[in-house]
């Protein structure tokens, strides 16, 4: 919501990298991984440890950012609350990436994964939405409703009995070992293919993502307006890719799922640049239309990158593993959103998207051409893990039998 609000405000476009900000201290993530993956308490969960505190100081921060509503005068103090929520939300977030990755079987990952990539699409929808409440209800209290659903959609689980650590990192745990970050970071997988794509996609994303609540404070729609399109684009496009994707996958499998999803983005370049440049929008139902097919499309070739982050993760250290991608995955995000304001008021919005179609297909492109290949490094990663688990239990066992 806040980039509207704030290009309402008056806030001109290259000054949107302040908004930006909050992003880059989720890159420390692969830091903070180490502290959230070793520490816990086992009576609580090891996850629900960080996952509770976490929530409540996150809680505590929209309710403080009530006091501040969006303004040039307050912009500093926003982003200055939202760098000290985003750090803390950001050891939520790895607790919480952990829970799945540990939970979900290669057999319910694309299911589970378009699942939390819808809800996340329906956490949007309310976000977009909240430019709505603003406007119905004045900020302070739609902050303090944020303060309020942050908790609840925590509690799911808080209150769940968190299941017991996978295999792979129970064995590590027995022999006494601790999540390696130099292995997340320098294996082959990791370092030749994971983490460049993970910088390249979450890079195009924020580039393009970043700067359309802003084009359409441009193009003249209300904050009501916004609100109502952005939610129904959300909650609709996030359902249908939600409900597809997993069936897509079954169907011709995760890299031809995202080819369909890239083979759209050119498409939703187009008509951004059309909405550009007519004197006045299509009706709503052809505007809305629209937005949300397009919506649908590229959400295929998301969803399947999504559904592989969790599948190369390594079962012996996920948390480690998953926010060391979610780190370079994050640092993308915050360099995108960062440059997206400059380029956009270079170039024009005609001129902008067609180069955010550009970067997007890089890393669509650079998924699609490597999946195959990183399938099966990861694939060896994972035997080679197990071996070397049972190897070293039989040198154990036979030491005590000596």
């Amino acid at each position: 919501a806040l980039p509207f609000l704030f290009r309402k405000e008056g806030l001109p476009l290259d000054m949107f990298w302040l908004l930006a900000l909050p992003g880059y201290t989720r890159f420390l993530k692969w830091a903070m991984a180490l502290v959230v993956d070793n520490f816990g308490s086992r009576r609580i969960g090891r996850r629900k440890s960080w996952i509770i505190p976490c929530t409540a100081i996150g809680a505590l921060s929209y309710a403080l950012l009530a006091l501040f509503p969006p303004s040039l005068v307050t912009v500093h103090i926003i982003v200055g609350i939202l760098i000290f929520k985003s750090f803390v939300m950001a050891a939520q977030d790895i607790a919480v990436d952990a829970y799945a990755a540990e939970s979900m079987t290669d057999e319910e990952r694309p299911l589970g994964t378009s699942l939390i990539n819808f809800l996340g699409a329906v956490a949007g929808t309310i976000g977009t939405g909240a430019v709505a409440l603003v406007e119905m209800f004045g900020w302070p209290n739609t902050m303090l409703a944020a303060s309020a659903m942050l908790i609840v959609a925590a509690l799911p689980a808080i209150l769940r009995r968190e299941p017991p650590p996978p295999e792979a990192t129970r064995k590590r745990e027995e022999r006494g070992e601790r999540p390696n970050l130099w292995t997340s970071i320098l294996r082959r997988d990791s370092l030749q293919y994971i983490l460049p794509f993970m910088i390249v996609f979450g890079f195009g994303g924020a580039f393009l993502g970043s700067m359309v609540p802003p084009f359409w404070s441009d193009r003249g729609l209300s904050v009501t307006e916004y609100g109502i399109l952005s939610a129904i684009a959300a909650a609709t496009g996030g359902a249908l890719a939600a409900t597809s994707t997993p069936w897509l996958v079954g169907l011709m499998g995760l890299r031809k799922t995202a080819i369909m999803g890239a083979a759209v983005v050119p498409l939703q370049a187009l008509m951004y640049m059309y909405f550009s440049q007519v004197d006045e929008l299509p009706e709503w139902p052809v505007l809305v239309g629209t937005y949300v097919l397009a919506a649908w499309g590229v959400s295929l070739y998301s969803y399947a990158a999504s559904i592989s982050r969790f599948r190369w993760a390594s079962k012996a250290q996920a948390g480690t593993d998953y926010a060391v991608q979610s780190s370079f995955w994050n640092l993308g995000v915050s360099l995108g959103a960062t440059v997206s304001g400059f380029a956009a008021a270079a170039l024009g919005w005609t001129s902008f998207f067609p180069l955010a179609a550009g970067i997007i297909l890089t890393g669509a492109f650079f998924y699609i051409i490597l999946f195959n290949r990183i399938e099966r490094v990861v694939q060896e990663r994972e035997q080679q893990e197990l071996a070397d688990a049972a190897k070293l239990e039989n040198s154990q066992a036979q030491e005590a039998l000596t």
